[in-house]
């Protein structure tokens, strides 16, 4: 629940802002055994659910995946314009289909990211390239803010084959931000759904 105070200080934050946010459902689920953006999440479909999380931070939302099923939530698809490069291609599709300068990106299967996070984030926008979320156990590079220029960067890592998150964010101007005090606050925050029995235990 977005606060009448937050929701002000949002407002003059990003007054001179244009956010675009993606959700990242590309993925082949293949530890799940079924499209985990389909599961059911709080009576809704976890892709539903996220599209909704993050509605009210961004100025235009998408979804970065290829199920025909996606399209029954009225929400412009983006499909990966390269593809056996993993997330890798969900972040280059997304930048080279957006207008704005800034992106919210966010993997479908991280259902308890909450509006504290995502005004930290934003709050932080700088001059860097991106804004990763990091805590004690590692950093978090598909919840995160990503720059549109670095287009190039991304291109040349999946030319080159390397497909790697974190070899993308060394060549970065990246800003870490220390998420650990978030986690004690919300200790589920950064769980995601891999397989059946993270579904269930959820």
């Amino acid at each position: 629940m977005v606060s009448l105070y937050f929701l002000r200080t949002f407002v003059s934050m990003t007054d001179n802002l244009n956010i675009s946010g993606f959700i990242l459902a590309g993925g082949k689920s293949s530890r799940m055994g079924t499209d985990k953006a389909l599961l059911m999440f709080q009576d809704k479909p976890l892709l539903q659910h996220m599209i909704k999380r993050i509605e009210p931070f961004c100025d235009k939302v998408a979804i970065s995946g290829q199920n025909s099923e996606y399209a029954n939530f009225k929400v412009e698809m983006i499909p990966d314009l390269y593809s056996g490069c993993g997330p890798m291609a969900g972040i280059f599709s997304a930048l080279k289909y957006s207008g704005s300068d800034w992106n919210l990106l966010v993997s479908v299967d991280v259902p308890f990211v909450n509006d504290e996070l995502f005004f930290y984030l934003i709050s932080n926008i700088g001059e860097y390239d991106c804004i990763i979320p990091e805590h004690t156990s590692g950093v978090e590079p598909l919840i995160a803010l990503y720059n549109r220029r670095i287009l190039p960067v991304v291109e040349e890592m999946i030319k080159s084959g390397d497909y790697r998150l974190t070899n993308l964010l060394s060549k970065l101007n990246t800003s870490y931000l220390d998420c650990n005090e978030l986690i004690k606050k919300h200790p589920r925050l950064f769980a995601n759904i891999n397989r059946m029995e993270d579904y269930q235990s959820i």
